[in-house]
């Protein structure tokens, strides 16, 4: 992501994701229905808010991000088996499609992983393409692709690591996070209290 490919062991990765989410597709409401009990929701804004109105508020979702995923990685935080993020693109077919040029820009070595038809309905599809690829916390372009988020130009990004132990969905407003445990979600839900919507059901 800084103008160097670092390429990804995609069947090592599928075999990783496999083990830790069976079941599983990288998809958050998936998630979220699969493994209740390893979920946890935190705002990006004070109060709840979607949308940053000020580069103060844009600097806030950032760091809020940072906070979490610094607290998931511990001492692993380099470019060296820290961060992969999987983005996405979208089709009414299983052919994987070209990722908006936007989100392309901020992961340019991404190779696809895996294609799901999400769709709920009989008789129609919804596939949804993911691409993998590694950056770390250090990386401009990291900050660039969650900012892209927050501002409603992507969704289905997940930030997760090489075993794929935990996984981290932020959306517009929000992250859902994925701990490797129960005991590890109610941990971090208890360190930053603070942070998670006012609701039993996390909305």
């Amino acid at each position: 992501m800084r103008g160097r490919d670092q390429s990804v062991d995609i069947a090592g990765f599928d075999d990783a994701w496999s083990r830790a989410w069976p079941e599983g597709p990288p998809e958050a409401r998936r998630l979220r229905h699969r493994f209740p009990e390893r979920w946890v929701r935190f705002h990006t804004l004070p109060e709840g808010k979607r949308y940053a109105t000020s580069e103060a508020e844009h600097a806030e979702i950032l760091r809020r991000y940072h906070v979490l995923l610094e607290d998931l990685l511990g001492d692993v935080r380099g470019g060296d088996g820290g961060l992969l993020a999987i983005t996405c693109s979208w089709s009414a077919t299983g052919s994987p499609t070209p990722r908006h040029s936007t989100v392309a820009a901020t992961t340019p070595g991404a190779a696809h992983w895996r294609s799901d038809d999400l769709a709920t309905e009989p008789g129609f599809h919804a596939w949804q393409h993911h691409y993998v690829s590694a950056t770390d916390l250090h990386d401009p372009a990291l900050d660039r692709l969650l900012l892209c988020v927050a501002d409603d130009m992507t969704d289905g990004v997940i930030l997760t690591e090489a075993a794929c132990a935990w996984a981290v969905h932020p959306y517009d407003g929000g992250v859902d996070l994925f701990a490797e445990s129960t005991k590890v979600r109610d941990q971090l839900a208890s360190r930053y209290a603070a942070w998670m919507p006012s609701t039993p059901q996390g909305t």
